[in-house]
């Protein structure tokens, strides 16, 4: 296999949805969208030593040496470098721009520099690119090193891109940076992510449908009312992810205010779409992991165990043959099969996630979703593959966090080295910190800020610390995070969740 690049920008939902769509309320957080947007970082484990992680910020040199010294040897790209105060800060509306168009830009501003001269025998074709207009000219640590002819024919070569999603921007990207091989076309992906897709799904495949669409505000309270006799509901945006976009429906003065906040909005000429689900008595949360080839063939990857909170995804951990077992039993891997190959036939390869549940009955609900991109649950899959040879898994999880002044990432690589939590090794029990920038983004904007005068207040800037938490059982694994919020609580971080 050659080289490929891993890259792309977490929360794609957000950019696939129609802008006239109407909106559920929600409160914005600032600081939230900034730690999403450094989120890429995670995708390291799908790296080989010879692929590339692009990703929006640099990794902190620390990090990424500590992870090569686990087994996950990558390189890496970078297009800010947040710490390089000789630099001035992005824009806001730059910083948060997708990936892909984040690529782009730097490959065409790069192109006209990088044209190989069409020397006597040159074996690049006509109006090759250079690799460096693939994989731009922020280059972190070792990697600035200039490269041998060798290797520079050997990055060259790299043809394969995995991306997190697949985004507006993604095509111009691969027309810029290319030429890569064939990724699913937008309009498909967007469909098959929409939860009005996966309700269909179910009817197609002849599954129980729990789903009312609906496309009014007016059409959400008449659905809703019939709900509501037997119980509470969900009303979820067709894009609405972990705690965003969903809404609990107890109660009619809710359905109420609700109705006419969407009222609002289609006075001035938005949309409604959305989908009612009554709630259902659930008792675990779960996903399966598949992977479809561009020939239509399909590879089981995982099953992971989901930890939620109130709506909001709090962790992954892969399930055991037990449950496994009790899977096949209730036929829900031939319901996978079916979705699988509609998804195929309606034009889509690559990375898919079916998020499902059991109620407290034991009744298996096959398919609550579909996330047609890479998820964390396949991120824990992937971080396994490095400790499964000694027979050890790990809780994908992380931790809301408040900085305090003064905080810098290395101090909480130092403490959990001394603390002895620290993972140093594979085949050992311990923590193991995944993004750096996730820990670090608002901290280092609002120091930046109040250094040039465009920032008045510090406040507690809010963080998200990812960590692998590997160890004997699950008693075990939640002892290690009850030492690792020790650890913070000693290095004066507060911890919301």
């Amino acid at each position: 296999m050659s080289p490929k690049i891993v890259m792309g920008t977490f929360d794609p939902e957000t950019r696939w949805r129609d802008s006239d769509l109407a909106r559920l309320p929600s409160m914005p957080d600032k600081d939230r969208e900034s730690i999403v947007l450094c989120m890429d970082e995670l995708l390291f484990p799908f790296c080989g030593p010879d692929d590339v992680l692009y990703s929006r910020c640099k990794i902190d040199p620390a990090l990424h040496e500590y992870l090569n010294g686990l087994g996950f040897c990558f390189r890496t790209r970078y297009h800010f470098d947040l710490n390089d105060e000789k630099e001035p800060l992005p824009e806001p509306d730059v910083l948060k721009r997708c990936m892909f168009r984040l690529g782009t830009d730097q490959a065409q501003l790069l192109q006209p520099t990088n044209r190989v001269l069409q020397a006597a025998g040159s074996r690049y074709p006509e109006r090759a690119v250079l690799p460096e207009s693939v994989f731009p000219m922020n280059i972190a640590g070792d990697l600035r090193e200039t490269k041998s002819p060798n290797e520079a024919a050997f990055t060259f070569s790299a043809k394969n891109i995995s991306p997190y999603a697949i985004t507006a921007d993604t095509e111009a990207y691969l027309h810029a940076a290319g030429p890569f091989r064939p990724l699913p076309d937008l309009e498909t992906v967007v469909r098959i992510n929409s939860k009005i897709y996966s309700n269909r799904l179910l009817a197609k495949i002849g599954e129980k449908c729990y789903g009312t669409e609906v496309n009014s505000a007016a059409e959400m309270e008449a659905a809703g009312n019939r709900l509501l006799k037997r119980g509470p509901y969900l009303l979820k945006d067709p894009f609405g992810v972990s705690g965003k976009g969903n809404l609990l429906i107890d109660s009619e003065a809710m359905q109420r205010r609700i109705a006419e906040h969407l009222h609002k909005q289609e006075d001035s000429g938005l949309r409604s779409q959305f989908l009612l689900e009554p709630l259902l008595p659930k008792k675990t949360d779960f996903s399966s992991h598949w992977l479809i080839r561009e020939d239509g063939e399909k590879e089981f990857i995982s099953v992971q165990r989901m930890m939620n909170h109130q709506q909001n995804y709090s962790g992954s951990i892969q399930a055991d043959e037990a449950f496994i077992h009790l899977l096949k039993n209730a036929g829900y891997f031939s319901v996978m099969e079916k979705a699988l190959r509609l998804l195929a036939e309606d034009g889509y390869h690559g990375f898919v996630c079916f998020d499902s549940m059991i109620l407290e009955d034991g009744e298996v609900v096959s398919i609550v979703e579909i996330n047609a991109r890479k998820s964390m649950g396949l991120i824990n899959a992937y971080l396994d593959k490095c400790w499964e040879p000694y027979g050890l898994m790990g809780w994908l999880t992380f931790l809301s966090l408040g900085l305090p002044e003064g905080f810098a990432f290395g101090k909480l690589l130092h403490a959990l080295g001394e603390s002895g939590l620290l993972m140093t090794a594979p085949g050992e029990y311990g923590i193991v910190p995944l993004s750096s920038n996730t820990v670090m983004v608002n901290e280092i904007l609002t120091r930046r800020r109040i250094a040039n005068g465009t920032q008045t207040k510090r406040g507690m800037p809010k963080g998200r610390l990812y960590v692998s938490v590997v160890g004997r059982d699950d008693r075990h694994r939640s002892e290690l995070v009850e030492s690792l919020r020790q650890v913070l609580a000693d290095l004066s971080v507060k911890v919301y969740n």
